[in-house]
């Protein structure tokens, strides 16, 4: 499959091709769902002083944003993830902080989840968390993709198998 990239629509129209929305959809909503098992959990005390206290339900918009933002941490490198958000000059990336806040990066973040903790029980599969989401990118790779002649292969010491039961 090829795409011309021409503006900000086909760029959009390609990552869904691989990152079908029904991904974001599960994100949003197990994220969502982990926030409240956590401060369910906590002493009302404790929930004064930390940050869980200032969640906002997170958006399909909000986490393509986060998700956009972490891919951008890989190609613009910086010592810290505290920096991308930096202000001095020598530091500065601005499409950081016009995306979101660092907070709120950092909140996301840490409660990121695409399966509830609760639902999986006695599960032995260790990948049980990412199954659903694995099994759709996989789907989206074998329909999107077609083999060609330019294939490389890189061979590694050992084996490496994922599987979802």
């Amino acid at each position: 499959m090829q795409f011309a990239v021409e503006n900000q629509a086909d760029v959009m129209s390609y990552i869904d091709h691989y990152v079908p929305p029904e991904l974001n959809e599960i994100a949003v909503e197990q994220t969502n769902l982990y926030v409240q098992q956590q401060i369910a959990k906590m002493p009302r005390t404790v929930t004064k002083h930390v940050h869980s206290e200032e969640w906002k339900t997170i958006t399909i918009i909000e986490i393509k944003k986060f998700r956009g933002l972490v891919v951008l941490t890989g190609i613009v490198q910086k010592p810290k993830l505290e920096l991308f958000w930096s202000t001095r000059g020598i530091f500065q990336t601005l499409i950081f902080s016009q995306t979101m806040s660092r907070n709120r990066f950092q909140l996301i973040q840490r409660y990121l989840h695409f399966s509830d903790k609760n639902a999986a029980g006695t599960n032995k599969d260790r990948l049980y968390k990412i199954c659903t989401i694995l099994d759709i990118v996989v789907n989206k790779f074998r329909t999107n993709y077609i083999q060609d002649r330019e294939i490389s292969l890189a061979w590694f010491a050992g084996s490496f198998a994922i599987s979802c039961v």
